[in-house]
């Protein structure tokens, strides 16, 4: 129950924030739920049905292998879900782990922030791209290049809030106690790093949807038998006149995610700033 009134919290009196929070679980539903919601196999091919338009049976229509272009946007949702939360999860972890440990150990951080103030350097798009040719075209992969792009951002803002945090009162009184570096980095610095950290970890869910599209687009992202809203619009841009909604759901579907993501993000922020809760709280 207390999770359920920390959810109600951050999210009351902004519409937005819930709009975009009701969206995601009906995705997660999708994703989780793909195998009895789907109504066909996305992989099945009926090449007498190609590029129906869309109606009953075919709820979104049939792409140009006549697979069904609805089942293939549920099943998408996973792909969504799973390279999301795996690119948080790798990047906070990786991120945070040089974050920190840069601003507790200077003369480690000077190292390790020049690496990443050099991947910084790259377009994120363009580092995705180059670490990608370095790697075949697989899920797995595709988590761990969207990962390290976001890492670097994760490991900045980590690598300030940490130098800040080591100055003050209580971390001197922790050291006076004895206790050792893994205690102060994992018991009093990383508690006061939650909120920023989940603030942080939707915004990267957010822009990791827009990286992974655009990976599958270019044909650098998950293998073309793999069914994913990026994907789907590489394989039907060539059929952008003829059948305009092979690329009208899966870029509607993108759409959302992405905005709903950022409101959550958003509420999220606004909630956990001080500066903000007075202001939005009405909104």
């Amino acid at each position: 129950m207390s999770f359920l009134h920390s959810v109600r919290d951050i999210f009351r009196g902004r519409a937005m924030g819930t709009a975009g929070l009701i969206w995601l679980c009906v995705i997660l539903f999708a994703a989780l739920a793909a195998p009895w919601i789907a109504p066909f196999d996305p992989l099945d091919i009926d090449p007498v049905n190609r590029l129906t338009e869309p109606g009953w049976p075919h709820l979104f229509g049939t792409d140009h292998y006549g697979r069904d272009t609805f089942s293939r946007c549920i099943y998408g949702a996973r792909m969504t879900m799973l390279i999301g939360l795996g690119s948080v999860a790798f990047a906070l972890v990786t991120g945070g782990a040089v974050g920190m440990l840069s601003a507790y150990f200077t003369r480690l951080g000077n190292f390790l922030m020049r690496g990443i103030d050099v991947l910084m350097a790259f377009p994120a798009l363009l580092l995705a791209l180059v670490l990608m040719t370095l790697l075949e075209r697989s899920v797995v992969n595709t988590i761990i290049v969207i990962g390290i792009v976001y890492a670097t951002t994760t490991a900045r803002i980590l690598f300030g809030m940490t130098l800040k945090l080591k100055r003050e009162v209580f971390i001197d009184a922790a050291v006076c106690s004895g206790a050792g570096h893994g205690s102060i980095l994992f018991r009093h610095i990383l508690p006061n790093l939650i909120s920023p950290l989940l603030v942080q970890a939707s915004f990267i869910f957010a822009f990791a949807q827009l990286q992974a599209a655009a990976l599958d687009f270019l044909g650098l992202g998950l293998p073309p038998e793999v069914p994913s809203w990026g994907n789907m619009l590489s394989e039907s841009r060539i059929y952008v006149t003829r059948a305009p909604w092979l690329l009208l759901y899966p870029g509607l579907l993108i759409i959302l995610s992405v905005f709903s993501m950022n409101m959550v993000g958003d509420a999220m922020r606004d909630s956990m700033d001080p500066r903000f809760k007075d202001d939005i709280a009405g909104v």
